[in-house]
């Protein structure tokens, strides 16, 4: 009896714990009603942070950049072959390039071209990458990053 106690005090702790990080995660999340360039801008802050919890927040859950591939540098690999990019700095960001919906499969798009300075990305060198376009596609909660790169 003892033991199912303490199991279930352990349980209910842990999922505490999970609501509070949930909670705190989406005090740090923009507004649903935030443009693009503020998701950019809360996405960008955070990716510099390491605060992993936000840029997956900021991800749309069917992208091809999907959340567990979220800019989250220090974030620790679960295989020999994970790739966390990390995002050190950025600037110079761009003007919106805004696609309509009817160009994008009945999704509108949003694309916004950012200097940054990064390391550890699949295919890049480390060092600054010029005008690296984040994309986001409206969705129930907001902008949210769909696909990123150039083109």
């Amino acid at each position: 009896m003892a033991t199912a106690v303490a199991v279930g005090a352990v349980l209910a702790v842990a999922g505490t714990a999970a609501v509070v990080q949930r909670v705190g995660t989406a005090r740090r999340l923009p507004p649903a009603d935030a443009t693009s360039e503020q998701v950019l801008r809360v996405y960008l802050r955070a990716a510099e942070a390491h605060d992993c919890a936000v840029t997956e927040a900021l991800t749309a859950a069917h992208a091809p950049s999907s959340p567990e591939h979220a800019w989250c540098g220090q974030r620790q690999p679960t295989s020999w072959f994970d790739e966390h990019p990390d995002l050190l700095a950025h600037r110079n960001i761009g003007a919106v390039e805004r696609i309509p919906a009817d160009e994008r499969g009945g999704v509108s798009e949003e694309c916004i071209p950012v200097d940054v300075t990064e390391t550890n990305m699949s295919g890049a060198d480390p060092g600054t990458l010029q005008r690296w376009q984040f994309c986001f596609h409206q969705t129930a909660d907001g902008w949210r990053l769909y696909d990123e790169g150039y083109g």
